[in-house]
């Protein structure tokens, strides 16, 4: 009986690495974002259930849990939005790593199949997009799995696949004896390494390959040999000239990197020490931006900025959200992970690579709004720890066992009931999207109730539902939530939904000001200028609107789309005259 309830938990923390990359069906939980954060968030609060009867007897805390929970939170918590769902979701994180950290015993062969069918099920989802059987979740990209963006598809597959090729050479000597499971792991790997290369993801191709050189070079002998020393410093060559090298793969992406560079400086100028704090990066970088455009930006740098909340560098966004004591704390906890173990276990060793993947991709990407990413980041460094000896003198015990499950027992009570009321406004919103709506369908549930009662500090919620009122063309006024936004996550989108709330109040200074600095936020957007036109033109200044029109008519576009078209239509018809 021990032994099953053992496995059943090892099982269900199996799954929850399936779910992380998979999602909830959509119709479910609406939005495919936060589907996964709801579907995975579901799964590690029921793992943590069935776990309470697998704790250890004798439950220790260490100095190196209490560092890990501190550092963690730190990173995951967003305590200027207390109430937001992505809160929620970091706290059930956290809890996954207490209970990891309890259990008495995890089969991890169970844990590495589940790795195998993660796997497999994000290749079967991107042959099928492919061969164009399903959509894609993006209308720029061919491949994306069941995420919004193909960089996430090839982090996961990355990982995973990073998991499975150190799991098959660390093992190789025991798989050979098992036939069949030795021949499926082959063939996972044959099944996935296509659509990997599909993505171009460049940041993927150089994680998984640094996952695989650091997992090596863990199991060198010490000291090294001179031998080693000169294969070491040859590989770490071929590194820096691949990754110089990617660059004319996709030039225009890395010109775009180069611009978050050096807007970034501008901002750790202002604030070197300190930082903007936990999301200052999504909250004030498109506002230094629009500054850079207006006063230094060349015609290039112009055509390449974008709209975007992203630093694609953990150790920049890092030092512009906490300073340079954030950074150095975050550098040294990445080095205390990724240092060498004593005790050289096939489990540890998988872990650490995992681990140096994910830092490898965070120096081109995102990792921390990647949920699915940050769930695999906390199982390997519970997992680290469990493998490793535990300092006695340094150990701090718990009074008791039940002391232990009750702190759990209460926390996963807890986060459960939030998850639920945070749950239902996104479903409420994601059902009032799926067909056309009227003022009469908004009364109950009413989404601007939730917002103000339930969700007022959820960003992502106040954003979906500022698009939601301007795609039906609601006469709703969202100008309190544009506000919260503007502070929290501004956008040229959400700017010209402002520009248009403030225009349709006959204030026509404040929107002229909305719309100038969403098209000086992304110069090469052409809707805000477009609008801009439109204003000029209502407004008896039809030289200056002719002349933002001319501008629109005769550039180059980017993404020729029917957006785009509608615009250059409704122009031409309106300067009809003058363009004879």
């Amino acid at each position: 009986m021990k032994n099953t309830i053992d496995y059943f938990s090892s099982i269900l923390l199996g799954l929850t690495i399936v779910i992380s990359v998979s999602g909830i069906p959509p119709e479910v939980f609406g939005h495919t974002r936060t589907s996964f954060i709801f579907g995975t968030s579901i799964m590690i609060l029921l793992t943590s259930i069935t776990a309470w009867n697998t704790f250890r007897k004798n439950i220790k805390l260490s100095w190196q849990d209490i560092l890990c929970l501190y550092i963690l939170t730190l990173y995951l918590i967003d305590f200027k939005h207390p109430g937001s769902l992505w809160n929620t979701s970091s706290y059930c994180l956290l809890i996954l790593y207490i209970t990891l950290r309890c259990l008495r015993q995890i089969h991890y062969t169970i844990i590495f199949s589940s790795c195998l069918c993660a796997a497999i099920l994000l290749a079967c989802w991107g042959y099928l997009q492919y061969f164009k059987y399903i959509p894609s979740n993006s209308q720029f990209f061919l491949l994306t799995g069941p995420f919004h963006n193909p960089a996430v598809l090839a982090i996961m597959l990355s990982l995973l696949l990073g998991v499975i090729l150190n799991g098959l050479i660390l093992f190789y000597s025991s798989l050979k004896k098992s036939y069949y499971f030795f021949i499926i792991i082959i063939t996972t790997i044959l099944f996935c390494l296509p659509i990997l290369v599909l993505t171009y993801a460049r940041a993927a191709y150089i994680s998984l390959f640094i996952s695989l050189l650091y997992c090596s070079y863990l199991r060198l002998p010490r000291p090294f040999s001179m031998k080693h020393l000169i294969r070491l410093g040859g590989v770490l060559l071929f590194i820096i000239t691949t990754a110089g090298a990617s660059y004319f793969l996709r030039p225009k992406s890395a010109d775009g990197r180069l611009l978050i560079w050096k807007v970034s400086w501008q901002m750790i100028k202002d604030k070197p020490l300190t930082g903007f704090g936990k999301g200052g990066f999504a909250a004030n970088y498109l506002y230094y931006q629009a500054e850079y455009m207006k006063s230094s930006a060349s015609k290039e740098e112009k055509e390449v900025a974008g709209d975007t909340h992203l630093a694609f560098n953990e150790p920049l966004r890092m030092t512009v959200e906490y300073g340079v004591t954030g950074l150095l704390t975050y550098l040294a906890f990445c080095i205390w992970t990724l240092l060498p173990p004593k005790k050289k276990s096939f489990t540890t060793l998988i872990c650490k690579s995992l681990v140096a993947g994910i830092v490898t991709w965070g120096m081109f990407a995102y990792p921390d709004q990647t949920y699915s990413l940050l769930t695999l980041w906390i199982i390997s460094i519970a997992f680290i720890l469990n493998k490793k000896k535990t300092i006695e003198p340094r150990t701090i015990r718990a009074k008791s066992r039940i002391t232990m499950i009750a702190i759990c027992f209460l926390a996963t009570f807890l986060l459960s009931g939030r998850l639920w009321k945070q749950w239902q406004p996104y479903h409420n919103l994601y059902l009032h999207s799926q067909s056309p709506i009227t003022e009469k369908d908004m009364e109950y549930p009413n989404p601007i109730l939730q917002v103000k009662d339930k969700m007022k500090d959820d960003i992502g919620f106040c954003y979906a539902y500022c698009l939601f009122v301007q795609k039906n063309n609601l006469d709703t006024d969202v100008l309190p939530i544009i506000h919260y936004l503007e502070k929290n996550f501004p956008s040229p989108s959400l700017l010209m939904t402002k520009g248009d709330c403030l225009k349709k109040k006959n204030q026509w200074k404040e929107a002229e000001s909305a719309y100038r600095l969403a098209a000086d936020m992304m110069p090469s957007l052409q809707a805000p200028r477009g609008r801009l036109a439109f204003l000029y033109n209502e407004t008896g200044r039809r030289k200056e609107a002719l002349v933002i029109a001319h501008e629109i008519l005769t550039e180059d576009v980017k993404v020729y789309g029917f957006d785009t078209f509608r615009l250059h239509r409704e122009l031409k018809r309106i300067f009809e005259d003058e363009f004879k």
